[in-house]
């Protein structure tokens, strides 16, 4: 684990609980964490031959990780008194202990400003004397990797002229696993609106749209909405939503809309980095 003493989950601060990441235990020397690609691989081995073939590969879990935070001595009323209230260690387990679902996790580090993590905390007290010293907590992120902060891109596009989109992420999203970025779309006609991508030569169709009519695609969550309340989207959509592919040799997704019309794109690159 990099070394830091605060970080930011949903939007609050550890230091705004006058607390900051420590290490309670003497141990020291190199570690080695997860650096977002524990990759499991499958090898088959044909008969009649020593060689092993490569045949699947998959991410068996998502990242966790465990450290522990104390009282930071700096905003100590008494430095003497290090220890946590039940109402202090109340606060920290409702902030951070949640089961709603997972929130935006950040550290101070340098280098990680831009870089998050989807997780949600765990919490085990730490106990001197009978006293609380501090917490234990193990954080369970969605994924086996970090992301970087939104990238929103916009093009003006105009019918049947294609335009580029370069993925910065550093997984290999293949066919098999893409990206589905959320997407702003501004028809400036009517008709019938496509977008098909070169990496997979997949086409999204929506029929009867109408000029200034804006399409909202939640990426993520596979839901589709219209800035018309009149728009029939269950009978309308074909249900492909637009991908973001991205192979070893090309990082570019080349899209191209049969209308004129404005397209946002917004979505997370992924980076495999440790915590």
């Amino acid at each position: 684990m990099g070394y830091f003493t605060n970080f930011e989950y949903a939007g609050e601060k550890l230091s705004d609980y006058k607390m900051m990441v420590c290490k309670f235990d003497s141990s020291g020397g190199l570690e080695t964490v997860s650096s977002g690609a524990d990759v499991t691989f499958q090898q088959i081995r044909p008969g009649g031959s020593n060689r092993f073939l490569l045949y699947a590969s998959t991410y068996e879990t998502a990242l966790s990780a465990a450290f522990q935070i104390c009282k930071n001595p700096f905003f100590a009323e008494k430095q003497a008194e290090p220890f946590l209230s039940v109402e202090e260690v109340s606060a920290l387990q409702r902030w951070l202990c949640r089961k709603d679902r997972y929130h935006r996790f950040k550290i101070n580090q340098e280098g990680f400003e831009h870089i998050y993590w989807n997780g949600t905390f765990s919490s085990r007290q730490i106990a001197l004397n009978g006293q609380i010293i501090g917490l234990e907590l193990t954080l369970y992120t969605d994924a086996p990797f970090a992301y970087m902060d939104e990238v929103s891109v916009e093009y003006h596009c105009t019918a049947d002229t294609p335009f580029d989109f370069y993925d910065n992420s550093d997984e290999i999203t293949d066919l098999n696993h893409p990206l589905f970025p959320d997407m702003e779309i501004t028809l400036l006609t009517d008709g019938d609106f496509k977008l098909e991508n070169s990496m997979d030569h997949k086409i999204m169709k929506l029929n009867h749209c109408k000029a200034n009519e804006i399409i909202s695609i939640d990426g993520k969550n596979q839901i589709i909405s219209s800035s018309l309340p009149s728009h029939d989207l269950a009978n309308d959509f074909n249900y492909f939503f637009p991908r973001i592919i991205n192979t070893y040799e090309t990082r570019c997704n080349t899209f191209t809309p049969n209308l004129d019309c404005g397209i946002k794109i917004i979505y997370s690159p992924i980076r495999k980095i440790g915590l």
